[in-house]
């Protein structure tokens, strides 16, 4: 049987340690693809990032990758002018735990905005 990436993350979620590792990563995960998905619109390499901001390509790249933890908030304002974006820092009110549903037929776990959406509003939240 093969599935999409996303089944198999909706799959892996299921475990509870998994998905609490998986819910303490998101925000690096997000910064990460933000830098990523600003440099790519803007076709720009890693090397062009660098000189804009004055840093090493490998610091962009480590921040890319996720490796040696959080960069700096003074290299991250370089690589946000170098970007020509601004970063936007907030602290929001811890949410409720996510619930989820699964769906055993397609062996899939769906939150339930999730299920809401594919299944209808016949599911309650």
């Amino acid at each position: 049987m093969s599935y999409t990436y996303r089944e198999h993350r909706k799959k892996l979620l299921r475990n509870k340690e998994v998905r609490e590792e998986y819910e303490k990563l998101l925000p690096e995960y997000e910064l990460a693809k933000s830098i990523i998905d600003q440099r790519l619109r803007r076709k720009m390499t890693q090397e062009d990032i660098a000189a804009k901001a004055g840093i090493p390509q490998s610091t962009v790249s480590r921040i890319e990758r996720l490796t040696h933890g959080l960069p700096k908030l003074s290299t991250l304002k370089k690589i946000a002018d170098a970007l020509d974006a601004k970063i936007i820092i907030r602290f929001e009110a811890k949410k409720t735990p996510r619930q989820y549903i699964i769906d055993t037929k397609h062996e899939t776990l769906l939150t339930i905005s999730e299920a809401k959406k594919h299944y209808g509003k016949r599911t309650r939240g």
